[in-house]
């Protein structure tokens, strides 16, 4: 599923996080004159393939899928979280298709994480363990959350697939983020409302990027107007140096 607002410009594409689906992104669509296009990852929001295969690639395949079908053209590329390492490697595989790649909250290199730590963690995702678990693994994200921020978040988490959750985090935390930037050379930017070592934006210190002040892993629904301006600024910059 997706959903196609405005036209003209530079065209936008948007990938959200694990859980979410495409309403992550609706008010920020709302505010754009330039065309933007938002859709459900495979297994999340209102798409099918419940049965996978999920993870990062696959997620790629969606992108593409979408892209070939609603956008021709060069496009800005936008990514939160798990969006933001799919993003990363659309750019690895197809650089000459964007003409930006912005991050969102975007991970940095999860292989770094001790192993035995992450087996425990994706242990939580188990169909076994996961009905007790998923109700608080997102609380320590939401800590700066608004309210209406908490509840289309949780909202979301409820309609989402385990089953992709589970494939879409355990690719993750194989995934190497630092293709992205030997391959794509055209204008990069991250957007961030945490920055300790294990994100993407402390990892690369060099990296262009803006941190928005008292929101949480949701920036785009804590703080819209914020996000508005950032992604209008960046929008910019990708027309000047196309």
């Amino acid at each position: 599923m997706a959903t196609t607002e405005g036209a003209g410009g530079i065209p936008l594409l948007f990938v959200h996080d694990v859980p979410g689906d495409r309403t992550h992104w609706a008010e920020v669509q709302h505010g754009l004159a330039t065309q933007s296009v938002a859709f459900d990852l495979r297994g999340l929001g209102e798409s099918g393939s419940a049965h996978g295969p999920f993870g990062v690639e696959a997620a790629v395949e969606d992108v593409v899928a979408v892209a070939d079908a609603l956008l021709p053209q060069k496009f800005v590329l936008v990514g939160h979280g798990f969006g933001a390492a799919v993003a990363g490697a659309f750019a690895s595989y197809y650089p000459e298709r964007l003409s930006g790649l912005l991050y969102v909250e975007a991970a940095g290199d999860m292989r770094r994480q001790q192993k035995a730590d992450t087996e425990a963690w994706l242990e939580n995702f188990s169909e076994a363990k996961y009905g007790a678990f998923h109700e608080h693994w997102l609380a320590p994200l939401l800590l700066e959350a608004k309210e209406k921020t908490r509840t289309l978040v949780m909202k979301t988490l409820r309609t989402s697939r385990r089953e992709a959750i589970a494939g879409n985090l355990e690719s993750l935390l194989g995934y190497d983020p630092e293709e992205a930037f030997v391959l794509f050379t055209g204008p990069t930017h991250a957007l961030a409302a945490t920055t300790g070592p294990e994100t993407l934006v402390a990892q690369h210190p060099s990296m262009s990027h803006s941190v928005v002040p008292h929101a949480c892993h949701w920036p785009m629904l804590d703080a819209p107007q914020w996000f508005h301006t950032e992604l209008v600024r960046f929008l910019g910059r990708c027309k000047h140096e196309h």
